[in-house]
């Protein structure tokens, strides 16, 4: 009768030994861990030396959750999360909305700038007199230094900004 009872508890410590989760990985500092939890989430895969082979039952609560409270998902192990995958790909495609909105905007402005400055150079070489104002806020007709410098530097600005 002894014997049986050795035998079966010995049986029992075997099973209850074998059911335990373990976990083997290799950390950053390239030391062996071992666990009965999963290694954090900086731990890459290819890191993962060992998994435990029985998976714990779906009725126990995680961690911190209330007994008896359902309604408390079980933490994720491994796997991709598709709800923040989806959040993740929304954000970046309104970053490179934003991003074409802007280019957009600029594109608009440089070629109003362009279709301004040209404007200007047509004016300038027709021969018409031009007048500007001056500090006191008189008008006062470009002498032919002014409009040269004046054309020179448009041209610079069609040169450098219009393609």
């Amino acid at each position: 009768m002894n014997r049986t009872r050795a035998l079966v508890f010995g049986l029992a410590c075997l099973l209850s030994a074998s059911a335990m989760a373990q976990w083997q990985w290799i950390d950053k500092d390239g030391h062996k861990v071992f666990s009965d939890r999963a290694p954090p989430a900086d731990i890459p895969d290819q890191n993962i030396l060992q998994r435990p082979t029985m998976v714990a039952p779906a009725a126990v609560a995680p961690v911190g959750a209330e007994p008896g409270n359902a309604a408390v998902p079980a933490p994720k192990i491994g796997g991709q999360d598709k709800a923040l995958e989806q959040k993740k790909k929304q954000v970046e495609e309104a970053a490179a909305a934003k991003k074409k909105a802007e280019e957009e905007k600029i594109a608009r402005a440089q070629a109003d700038n362009c279709a301004r400055a040209r404007q200007s150079m047509l004016q300038l070489q027709s021969g018409v007199r031009i007048a500007t104002m001056n500090d006191k806020g008189e008008r006062v007709f470009m002498d032919d230094a002014a409009r040269a410098a004046e054309t020179q530097r448009v041209q610079g600005i069609i040169g450098s900004d219009c393609h």
